[in-house]
């Protein structure tokens, strides 16, 4: 490893600006593109963002992101692509330009922003948690000889489900993913507006704590396939109540209910409306479960049960070298190292471990053209997305601080600096997969957004500003 490493050192050195520059000169230039690109890219999201509702079919404060399936699949249909709203990417993007504004409050068409989808964000509440999607009329009944639908149920707003059981299914339950990024939205917005956090929110690791993997007579039979758990002690992925054995699971009554999914006797058999986990089966996401310790930790919340047994199973899973496949309902192999660098790099302090693995992997499966990929599967490989996470857990690992980091970092820069694309005073990239349907459709249903992946490139950016800025402090008054 040590000689890969030294190989991908001397080629980047002999490429990039950092070598042919006195490094401070060097700084300035890549300071003054980072500071356009910022501006512009806040001018994409700010003149991107929807305004005003148009019916049901797109609300105001969101961005949009699209739903698309990439090839026929059963129940799901053949290959199209509509436009989504959703919690999450709202959230995403919400909870970066908030961070930004923090940092730098100098960036004055950001408040506006975050009124806006602060609103929206909040319309994905009920009873304390999130779900992904908005609670809307049923397209159509969900019981046989009903004439007239008179229940709302969660579902996509445009993307048409052709069958009664998955319009049943797509009536999910909250989820701890979607709850994370709703709260940690309701921290930031206190936080920027000066006002003290509400006391109900003090014990929101109960909210989380109440589903963990542990003592369950039930389990996921994507987790069976993947060696996670049981009694993984970790948080799973949607809070609701299962379904229960009667007695421990085992493979061959997960095996009878999968074969009979398609009937009520089924665990799998989605109910007229009411709210669904898929498979009948909660399960465990390292992902999920770094998230949840990233709001944690941004709550100043230690009191989670579960939070050592959420360490673990990430670094198990990392231990594994599983990237393609561990997280569920994230299918991009820099997912991992994205969302966990980030938990770090906001206080979870015990992930230190995970993050010299994740380094480690990172630079090991840097390409000699500048970037990083997926499997062929995710968006051909998803090159711009995958590099845009490889270089964000770079830089909220170790940053600029290391050789190696340092010139991997500048190098993927480089890349997608070169895959922007300019209008007028807006900069944006191309929408690379930002999550996907889980399980088996991980690699067939996907959700994609141009405003996600500029948040996502924003995100370096300015975190690579502030590193730039640190590293020399000039740079700063030169402004």
């Amino acid at each position: 490893m040590n000689i890969r490493f030294s190989l991908i050192f001397i080629f980047l050195c002999s490429f990039n600006s950092f070598s042919q520059f006195n490094k401070k000169e060097s700084a300035r230039k890549l300071h003054t593109k980072t500071l356009i690109h910022i501006e512009k890219a806040l001018n994409y999201l700010e003149k991107s963002q929807q305004k005003e509702n148009d019916s049901i079919f797109r609300l105001k404060g969101e961005w949009g992101s699209q739903m698309s399936m990439n090839f026929w699949f059963p129940l799901m249909g053949g290959k199209n692509s509509e436009y989504d709203s959703n919690c999450f990417s709202v959230a995403t993007i919400h909870n970066i330009l908030a961070n930004i504004y923090l940092q730098y409050p100098e960036y004055r068409n950001i408040p506006p922003m975050l009124d806006l989808a602060f609103d929206r964000i909040m319309n994905y509440q009920s009873d304390g948690s999130f779900n992904f999607w908005n609670l809307l009329p049923p397209t159509k009944p969900h019981k046989w000889f009903e004439k007239e639908a008179d229940q709302f149920t969660r579902r996509p707003n445009n993307y048409p489900l052709p069958l009664k059981f998955i319009q049943k299914a797509a009536n999910v339950t909250n989820d701890a993913d979607d709850t994370a990024a709703g709260l940690l939205a309701i921290y930031l917005r206190n936080k920027i507006k000066g006002s003290p956090i509400p006391d109900s929110l003090a014990k929101i690791h109960e909210i989380f704590d109440e589903y963990t993997d542990t003592n369950r007579n039930n389990r996921m039979w994507y987790n069976f396939w993947q060696r996670q758990g049981p009694e993984s002690g970790a948080y799973l992925t949607w809070l609701g109540e299962e379904y229960e054995f009667s007695k421990k699971w085992n493979p061959v009554q997960e095996f009878f209910h999968l074969a009979t999914f398609y009937l009520p006797i089924s665990k799998m058999y989605p109910n007229a409306y009411e709210p669904y986990i898929p498979y009948g089966s909660n399960d465990i996401d390292p992902i999920i479960n770094a998230n949840v310790l990233r709001v944690l930790s941004i709550y100043n919340n230690q009191k989670s049960i579960a939070s050592k047994n959420a360490i673990a199973f990430i670094k198990d899973e990392l231990e594994n070298k599983n990237y393609n496949y561990a997280a569920t309902y994230y299918p991009n192999r820099y997912h991992i190292p994205y969302y966990v660098s980030k938990a770090y790099k906001n206080g979870v302090v015990d992930l230190a471990e995970s993050c010299e693995l994740i380094e480690t992997y990172v630079l090991d499966n840097y390409k000699e053209n500048g970037y990083w990929t997926s499997r062929d599967l995710i968006n051909d490989g998803d090159s711009l997305q995958s590099t845009i996470f490889a270089v964000n857990s770079l830089l909220n690992i170790r940053g600029l601080q290391t050789p190696a980091s340092q010139q991997a970092i500048l190098a993927g820069l480089d890349y997608i600096f070169s895959k922007s694309i300019e209008e007028n005073d807006q900069i944006y990239w191309k929408g690379g997969v930002f999550f996907s349907g889980g399980t088996v459709v991980r690699h067939v249903l996907h959700w994609k957004s141009d405003a996600v992946t500029t948040a996502f490139v924003l995100e370096a950016l300015i975190n690579l500003r502030m590193q730039l800025e640190r590293k020399y402090p000039d740079l700063s008054r030169d402004i």
